[in-house]
């Protein structure tokens, strides 16, 4: 994070921990000020993000504050406890998110593929419960809302004046 002298009236810096690195920048002036830019992830460094559709990304970040170590100060940290994956999948079920890796995020986005999802659910029908095995779609790059174009990267949405007969009819991905 680089924080110019200039923009910090125009941030909340109140949530970095004093013992990280980013503890420099801590200023509580800010806190809690409604219009104020704040980071979402203070005691995190972002390394990576894998962004597949809207509302559809994978995070992953370095912790600067080990969990376990504030829990237990003799944890022994290793670099597997500073390692971290925050994600959103919309439509998915919780307990199915969390066996979603940021690995499963890369490869989705780069073959084009679409993976499911396996979740249980307890549902009624007719007043009788029963326990129901749900398979929905999980991981896909492909959106349904916009078109992209020959370059991979730019997109249009469905419906744009510049899409004609030629492109609507032709494959997304």
């Amino acid at each position: 994070a680089v924080v110019s002298t200039q923009s910090t009236g125009l941030m909340d810096l109140a949530g970095y921990e004093p013992e990280t690195i980013l503890g420099k920048f801590r200023d509580p002036e800010n806190k809690k000020v409604p219009g104020k830019f704040s980071d979402e992830m203070p005691t995190q460094i972002i390394k990576e993000v894998v962004a597949l559709k809207p509302k559809m990304y994978s995070i992953a970040t370095k912790k600067l504050v080990c969990p376990k170590k504030i829990k237990d100060p003799e944890h022994l940290c290793t670099p597997k406890c500073l390692e971290g994956h925050c994600c959103r999948a919309k439509g998915v079920s919780s307990t199915a998110k969390r066996r979603i890796t940021h690995q499963e995020y890369k490869e989705t986005l780069f073959s084009a593929a679409t993976t499911s999802a396996r979740s249980r659910a307890i549902r009624t029908f007719n007043n009788n419960v029963f326990t129901v095995d749900i398979v929905k779609r999980a991981l896909s790059a492909f959106d349904d809302k916009k078109f992209i174009l020959e370059d991979g990267i730019q997109t249009l949405s469905y419906g744009h004046y510049k899409l004609n007969a030629n492109h609507s009819q032709a494959s997304c991905m």
